[in-house]
């Protein structure tokens, strides 16, 4: 009898107080609609309506007040250096993750037409060299000839594509159909690659500022997605310069545009590098200090040697590329 009475009151203790249901990501016990150790949300009936989905997902990450998509693309384009310093800062939540950062930038600039090509000629004397100022954008859809024209400034990739083409025609359609679609595979890996060279690159001169790679891979990563969406604007200012201008007028403006670009950018970078490299020289109120030249030869290394690796890195994908047809 004991016994039996033991097993009820167990049985009604458990009905009582049913084992709380799992959650489906950590497997911790759940007590209400969010997990207390991931953070995780419960899904219910609720949560799979239309309404529910819109509301709560896609305008929350468009218009709410606490949303990263919009705080974070604002302080990179209009707030040179901050992204990187807040991350160190230890301000991490706030913003969108480095690495999703770049890659969203080159979904955006993967989803735009041809975005055309921004090149620098440097000819000290008899040599003369040809550097991309910015990622190429995407392959020109109809001609493999263009596009290398547009990512291969050395002229190295050009003879191989006419032994290639003694092999294949590359002029076929299935031919550049292949070219463009290996070129768009390695696409983010080209760009990632540029951005391990820059922190290297920073790494090498400027690690007694800061000693850790890390601070210079994000400040790289934070760089190469402001560079991937402004490689987005000479494009089409470019193509309206051609419709309204005439004769030799284009080339003065276009002169007058590509300065203003290139000024843009060197600009941008100076910011960046004085907010999270120089802050001293950033709060110097003397620009002669020797703080803040320091700063403006840096910038002008660093900005000749990103376009360096941009041109190199993005010369060997093309490269790959035809190999791969």
């Amino acid at each position: 009898m004991t016994e039996l009475s033991t097993n009820r009151e167990s049985s009604l203790t458990e009905t009582a107080h049913p084992h709380p249901p799992a959650c489906a990501d950590c497997g911790a016990p759940l007590y209400g609609p969010f997990c207390s150790r991931c953070g995780e949300h419960v899904i219910d009936r609720h949560s799979l309506t239309l309404w529910h989905f819109l509301k709560h997902n896609l305008l929350h990450e468009l218009s709410h007040v606490d949303g990263k998509i919009f705080r974070t693309f604002h302080y990179l384009l209009f707030r040179p250096g901050f992204l990187t310093a807040e991350y160190f800062v230890g301000r991490q939540q706030r913003y969108i993750n480095p690495v999703r950062l770049l890659l969203t930038c080159l979904v955006i600039l993967a989803l735009l037409p041809d975005t055309g090509v921004m090149q620098m000629t440097i000819s000290p004397g008899r040599f003369s060299l040809r550097l991309n100022l910015l990622p190429p954008g995407p392959p020109v859809s109809g001609k493999i000839d263009e596009t290398i024209r547009k990512l291969d400034v050395f002229g190295i990739v050009n003879k191989m594509m006419e032994k290639k083409a003694q092999q294949r025609n590359l002029e076929a359609e299935a031919s550049v159909e292949k070219f463009n679609h290996e070129l768009k595979t390695y696409a983010t890996a080209l760009s990632f690659s540029n951005v391990i060279l820059l922190a290297l690159f920073l790494a090498l001169f400027y690690h007694k500022r800061r000693p850790l790679f890390v601070e210079h891979l994000v400040f790289s990563l934070h760089l190469a997605s402001f560079v991937v969406l402004f490689s987005a604007v000479p494009g089409p200012l470019f193509a309206a310069l051609v419709r309204l201008a005439h004769g030799s007028a284009v080339n003065i403006i276009g002169g007058v545009l590509a300065f203003t670009l290139i000024s843009a950018q060197v600009i941008y970078l100076y910011k960046a590098m004085l907010r999270f490299y120089w802050p001293e020289a950033k709060a110097q109120t003397h620009w002669w200090s020797r703080a803040a030249w320091t700063a403006r030869l840096a910038v002008f290394a660093i900005f000749f040697a990103n376009s360096i690796f941009i041109t190199l890195i993005y010369a060997a994908g093309a490269a790959i590329a035809l190999w791969r047809v």
